[in-house]
């Protein structure tokens, strides 16, 4: 049986749980260049001052985001159009969205710090990657290699604790289960390690393989 006390304390890591972004955050209408269908923003924000980045989709397309922060208690949520609920929460679910058949109307990405690391006044510099494929009511035309591309760099990262920027990519290449991405991550004095990123068949990510003798 649950007490008055222990009521009390799980709703205090609930709240530590769940961000500090307000309806005073900045909005941002994210645009594709002409003929693309995918675009990259970065942006940053400090404290309690989340972003909005607005994203319109007609119905039926494939939406993929990623989105890669400098602060471990960053991350994002994404609601649909009219939603008051997100449909994804990044710091259950990670970092990586996708939806087969978009709805009509304009998708919020809403960035924000954790709200103990908004108390601290902390700062996030993030990246974020949408691509929005598939005529309005149409077939999808899945994830495309840059994409996937990003998604590599991202996870392999966070894999190697560098930087993306310490992160190289090749070209993707199909595989019998899906595709794949050769890349190395330069960890500096530790040496350049060799690895690669599989996607499921449905383009996905799966999982990092390390390609160097060290197994790592």
């Amino acid at each position: 049986m649950l007490t008055s006390r222990h009521l009390i304390v799980t709703t205090m890591l609930l709240g530590l749980a769940v961000g500090s972004a307000s309806a005073g955050d900045a909005e941002r209408k994210l645009t594709f260049p002409q003929g693309a269908t995918a675009t990259k923003v970065a942006g940053k924000i400090s404290g309690r001052n989340g972003v909005n980045h607005l994203v319109a989709a007609g119905a039926g397309q494939t939406m993929q985001v990623l989105f890669a922060p400098s602060n471990r208690s960053c991350y994002f949520n994404v609601f649909e159009p009219g939603a008051a609920e997100a449909a994804h929460i990044g710091s259950t679910a990670g970092n990586e969205f996708g939806v087969e058949r978009t709805k009509a109307g304009t998708y919020r990405v809403q960035v924000y710090l954790m709200r103990n690391a908004a108390r601290r006044n902390e700062v996030c510099r993030y990246q974020l990657s949408v691509e929005l494929t598939g005529a309005p009511g149409g077939v999808s035309a899945g994830v495309s290699d840059r994409i996937k591309q990003d998604v590599c760099k991202a996870e392999a990262a966070g894999m190697y604790g560098v930087d993306q920027r310490r992160i190289a990519v090749g070209p993707v290449r199909t595989s019998p289960r899906g595709s794949e991405i050769d890349g190395t991550a330069d960890k500096q004095a530790d040496g350049i390690k060799k690895l690669r990123c599989i996607f499921k068949a449905d383009g996905s990510f799966d999982h990092i393989m390390a390609m160097t003798p060290d197994g790592e």
